[in-house]
C-alpha cells in the first residue's frame, strides 16, 4: 500500500500549499489546481449528501478490497504489479473520500490550450494498474500464440 501512503502526502501537501481554483504551473503540459471530487471519475454521480456518500463508499471500498484479493492471487509478476497499482490508487482515493467527503484532485492535464481533467497521484497508479494488465495480457496471448495453442 505505498502508492496510496504517498498519494495521500501528496493530497495533504496540495490541500496545504495550493488554493482552491487558482492555477501554478508545473510542467509543460501539467499545471497544479486544487480541486475535490465529490463522484466518480470525471465528478460523474456526484456523493454529496450522507446516504450517497455511504453508497459510494460501499461500493469503492468493496471494489478496493476485490482488487487486492486478485492482487494477492495474481499469477504472474506484471499481473500482480498492475493489480497492486491499482489496488494502491483506489485505496488512496477511498481514504481521501471517507476522511474528507470527497477526493482531492491537484494534477491539471493540458495541451494546446485545452483543458482536460485534474486528477491524483492515485488515478495514476490507476492508470499505471490498467496498462500493466493490458501489456500482461498481450504477452500471454502472445506466448499463447506461439505456441499454437489459439485458434480461429
Amino acid at each position: 500500500m505505498t502508492a496510496a501512503v504517498i498519494d495521500l502526502v501528496a493530497k495533504a501537501a496540495a490541500e496545504a500549499w495550493l488554493d482552491e481554483g487558482s492555477v501554478q504551473g508545473f510542467l509543460p503540459f501539467v499545471d497544479l489546481t486544487l480541486s475535490f471530487n465529490h463522484g466518480i471519475s470525471f465528478s460523474l454521480f456526484p456523493a454529496r449528501d450522507p446516504s450517497s456518500l455511504t453508497l459510494l463508499l460501499g461500493i469503492q471500498g468493496t471494489l478496493t478490497c476485490l482488487i487486492a484479493v486478485w492482487a494477492v492471487a495474481a499469477g504472474s509478476g506484471l499481473e500482480r504489479l498492475g493489480l497492486a497499482s491499482m489496488a494502491g490508487g483506489a485505496a488512496g482515493n477511498l481514504i481521501d473520500r471517507f476522511v474528507d467527503g470527497a477526493v482531492t484532485d491537484y494534477l491539471d492535464l493540458h495541451t494546446g490550450g485545452m483543458r482536460w481533467f485534474t486528477f491524483n497521484l492515485a488515478d495514476a497508479w490507476i492508470s499505471l494498474g490498467v496498462v500493466l494488465l493490458l501489456v500482461d495480457g498481450f504477452r500471454a496471448r502472445r506466448r499463447h500464440s506461439d505456441a499454437g495453442g489459439l485458434t480461429s
